[in-house]
């Protein structure tokens, strides 16, 4: 039976390093999404902090315009345009705040959107800001009471030089939006520079206390993992020789049960691996194979070793050991995938066998399977009551029964494999058997760290 894991899962040194290119590789990973969302958090932070030092200083600007022009906003239609439009022209807010930039383009409009004065840069593309601008405009709130109306401000980049466009709302003494100053305050590259110095000081020391962080984290990580594996080994040796032992206590019931076995075992993993079964699938094949008879444990000896033909009594008796088999892993759970095979594999594809009287394709495929193995070892070795039966005639009574007894895509895959594979199995020991039982099936219950983590539930499933 199988006694032990093979060399895949207890050489250390193959599965930590393993271990360590998974580890570092999800960890590399992770740490990339951390740096990529911390990046983007500190840009849009940064650039929220830039556009708002911009605007606080227009708005300062501003303030003084309104007093300088306190007469037009407080009388009907803003006044005297002319007059409105020298205060324009001359206010320093076309200079403020200087050490953040320079005014480009201003323009004074009435509460209905009316424009009153306007100035623009000589300094500065005029037509390409007015392009811009007509696609861009501010629409005039509805409200013009009180503080409801705030400014709007953005930044924006024209012809690959960031501008602060801004709305601002002009009040009158009693502190109605009487007017608007549509502004685009062209920002000097040098406070662009400092400001992208300070972003790329800010990110590089977060990236750094991400990596660090990081790096800090790997050891432990990874002393957990193998502690994990060390516990994850165990455990699965556990259940190989809880199977083993179950295999056996059946074959203390029937002393060619032991070699019937493997044998059967062997036949369905090369016949699970012709059919290129998932590994989950051959899991659960190669477990409810070694299990097909413990159900055999609830028969009584007369019954199980009668040297005759049974009775409709005793035969019912026998049937039995399916339902017994199914109730026996039950009560575990590392053994319930077997209960397919266990109670399933003297079911007939046409519906004709027991306990279920199940047909076709609803017979689960890992009995269909094993039926198939299980009758060619049945028919070709030898019992107390008939003599074994040369491979070819096996084969030609299991090919009349294709499609009534086996499925026949199963049997069809299954009758190439079937000479070689009686010839490698005849006249092995029981040894011999174990240790080539543990070469061709074990692996399936061995893995790398990837699939390892996966019945752990630590990663997604990749079968």
């Amino acid at each position: 039976m199988l006694r032990k894991l093979p060399h895949t899962w207890t050489d250390r040194a193959l599965f930590a390093q393993s271990l360590r290119r998974m580890l570092l590789k999800r960890l590399l990973g992770l740490t990339l999404v951390v740096c990529v969302l911390t990046a983007v958090g500190f840009y849009v932070m940064e650039r929220a902090r830039f556009t708002a030092s911009l605007r606080d200083g227009v708005l300062y600007a501003s303030e003084r315009f309104e007093r300088l022009a306190a007469a037009e906003l407080n009388a009907p239609g803003l006044g005297d345009h002319a007059q409105l439009q020298r205060i324009v022209d001359t206010f320093q807010i076309f200079s403020q705040p200087r050490h953040l930039g320079v005014s480009a383009r201003i323009s004074v409009m009435d509460a209905q959107g009316v424009e009153a004065a306007v100035n623009r840069n000589p300094d500065f593309d005029n037509r390409e800001l007015d392009r811009w601008l007509a696609d861009h405009r501010y629409a005039l709130p509805e409200s013009q009471a009180g503080d409801s109306v705030e400014p709007r401000y953005e930044l924006a980049v024209i012809g690959a030089r960031p501008y602060l466009h801004m709305l601002i709302p002009l009040r009158n003494s009693r502190g109605v939006a009487v007017a608007y100053a549509e502004s685009l305050f062209a920002v000097r590259e040098a406070v662009i520079r400092d400001a992208q110095l300070r972003m790329w000081i800010t990110l590089s020391l977060a990236v750094s206390l991400v990596l660090a962080t990081s790096g800090l984290l790997y050891p432990v990580l990874l002393r957990l993992l193998r502690r994990m594996y060390a516990a994850s080994v165990e455990l699965m040796e556990a259940n190989l020789e809880t199977l083993s032992v179950l295999g056996r206590a059946s074959a203390k019931r029937d002393s060619d049960t032991d070699e019937h076995s493997h044998r059967v075992t062997l036949y369905a993993v090369r016949l699970g691996e012709a059919l290129r079964l998932a590994p989950a699938v051959m899991r659960a094949l190669i477990k409810g194979a070694f299990l097909h008879d413990v159900g055999k444990i609830g028969v009584r000896d007369a019954v199980l070793r009668k040297p005759g033909p049974l009775t409709p009594e005793e035969m019912a008796e026998m049937r039995l050991h399916v339902s017994h088999g199914r109730d026996i892993v039950s009560h575990a759970r590392w053994l319930a995938d077997a209960a397919e095979v266990i109670g399933r594999h003297h079911e007939r594809y046409d519906g004709g066998g027991y306990d279920g009287g199940l047909k076709g394709e609803a017979i689960p495929l890992t009995a269909r399977v094993f039926a198939v193995a299980d009758v060619f070892d049945a028919l070709t070795s030898a019992r107390p009551y008939k003599q074994a039966l040369p491979v070819a005639r096996a084969l030609e009574m299991m090919a009349s029964e294709r499609g009534s007894h086996f499925d026949p895509a199963v049997l069809d895959t299954f009758i190439p494999l079937a000479p070689e594979l009686f010839a490698q199995c005849a006249g092995r020991g029981a040894d011999e058997m174990d240790a080539w039982l543990r070469e061709n099936c074990a692996r399936y219950f061995s893995t790398d760290a990837e699939q390892w983590l996966q019945t752990l539930d630590l990663v997604a499933p990749g079968s």
